[in-house]
């Protein structure tokens, strides 16, 4: 989603309590996660649940749609956690720490630390999300056998755009942010502002999440990612982060550096992986699945503005997995000066891989490169209609890299059993692309995002949301 689509309505926190009531309920029973403190487990709860008698007095008891909750309704402005004993809800927007002002200078936003326990079930009214502004910190450490949940109110995970999602803010570059000193980009929309020169800023940690339903619409066309990262740093840990039925991108990043490892990416309605804006970070081991709805299953730029702005977009991505399905947008577009390198991943199940639109200095320069990666596609390359001849940058773009077309035979744990076949088992210095920092990545020697000499129980499993893969 580009920043345009990040809007918030004006009396948000006042209409979200009368659009609650509308969401119709979902239908499928999944355990989220959470106790929940009114006689609910990770569902609907009982027309009989009764307001929790635990609620910090921060928060507000209520019943929400036979669930028991404690509600938050005002921003998190001191150190707060939000313990697994209790289910918690967002009502409007809730902003952690006070970040997303214009800044003299880095030092001047709060040190707010939210910290979500292992197991907790976060739900959220229609319009709800949080916002984790610059300097403040996100504590959201799950563990594999106590993930925690993001959803809706609602019983069930299989919605979209039932609330909105969840938003991270940093000091990292953008390409929006040229010169030196404290730099203050607009999010727009009420986001209010982020980004700045630190690409090592540290947001704190978002480990084994899953965020489901999200998407909101705001607007008509205009809804929120299910995670968004606004120059985000690279000391930020992210890894073992599940977005799942999310009405707009499953991630998006808005420059910055951030790492994230171990993502899944389940039924997203439009783009999948996300950026623009400058973002050189890194992305490993990515399982991608996408329905008919689904946008493209990676949508890249740089800046729709500046095709040339710097610092280019310009990420290293190893070891993505992106099962398409037919009718949805190609498997990745790259377009607007983005740069990017992709190794040791797999395309398969779409009407076309790639798509790339006006990139021949990106690709002749060796900005833009993929390095052993398997299509499965029904097309590899496509153009769009009324582009006249710029789907022949993706045949550039395939010309000028190691891509092989084949069946990958995913198996029943996603690993390819034909990929040794066709591009051998030499490792790849995945390592050797990355633009800002490689700590994150791990050089391999193996296709797709599950290596086919692993044993149960595979790194996806026993946190995803039960039922989505």
């Amino acid at each position: 989603m580009k920043q345009k689509k990040l809007i918030t309505a004006i009396a948000l926190a006042g209409s979200a309590a009368l659009l609650a009531g509308c969401n119709g309920g979902d239908d499928v029973n999944v355990d989220l996660g959470g106790n929940g403190s009114g006689g609910a487990t990770g569902g609907g709860g009982s027309n009989n649940a009764a307001a929790p008698d635990n609620c910090p007095s921060w928060t507000t008891p209520a019943v929400t749609q036979g669930l028991g909750v404690c509600q938050i309704r005002d921003d998190i402005t001191q150190d707060r956690t939000l313990t697994s004993d209790i289910t918690w809800q967002f009502v409007g927007q809730i902003l952690v720490g006070d970040g997303n002002v214009e800044l003299a200078a880095p030092g001047d936003a709060s040190d707010v630390t939210l910290t979500i326990e292992p197991g907790t079930d976060i739900r959220s009214d229609v319009g709800g999300y949080v916002v984790v502004t610059r300097g403040a910190t996100l504590d959201a450490a799950g563990t594999e056998s106590n993930p925690i949940t993001f959803s809706s109110v609602d019983e069930g995970i299989d919605g979209s755009g039932e609330w909105g999602g969840v938003v991270v803010q940093g000091f990292a570059q953008t390409n929006q942010n040229q010169g030196s000193g404290p730099i203050n980009v607009d999010a727009e929309a009420g986001l209010g502002f982020y980004a700045g020169n630190d690409d090592a800023d540290n947001s704190g940690t978002i480990q084994y999440v899953r965020i489901a339903e999200g998407g909101f619409e705001i607007a008509p066309g205009e809804e929120i990612n299910g995670l968004s990262l606004f120059a985000v740093g690279h000391e930020t840990t992210i890894d073992h982060v599940q977005v799942h039925g999310n009405q707009d991108d499953g991630i998006e990043f808005f420059g910055g550096a951030a790492q994230v490892n171990n993502l899944v990416l389940t039924e997203n309605l439009d783009d999948s992986i996300d950026w623009d804006l400058g973002f050189r970070g890194n992305v490993q081991y990515a399982l991608v699945t996408r329905v008919a709805e689904s946008g493209y299953g990676m949508e890249t730029d740089n800046f729709g503005d500046n095709a040339d702005a710097t610092p280019r977009s310009q990420p290293t991505l190893g070891n993505v997995t992106i099962i398409g399905a037919s009718g949805a947008d190609a498997s990745a577009k790259h377009r607007e000066g983005t740069g990017g390198f992709v190794h040791n991943s797999i395309y398969t199940g779409d009407d076309a891989c790639l798509d790339v639109d006006g990139q021949n200095n990106e690709i002749t320069n060796g900005d833009l490169l993929y390095n052993k990666v398997g299509f499965n596609c029904t097309d590899d390359t496509t153009q769009d209609g009324g582009e006249g001849t710029q789907g022949e940058f993706a045949v550039e773009l395939v010309n000028a890299s190691t891509i092989s077309n084949f069946d990958p035979l995913l198996d029943g744990n996603y690993a390819s059993q034909a990929a040794d076949a066709q591009l051998g088992q030499t490792t790849t210095d995945i390592k050797a692309t990355a633009v800002v920092d490689d700590t994150s990545l791990t050089n391999t020697n193996y296709l797709g995002a599950v290596d086919p000499n692993a044993s149960a129980p595979f790194w996806y499993e026993g946190w995803t949301l039960e039922g989505t893969l």
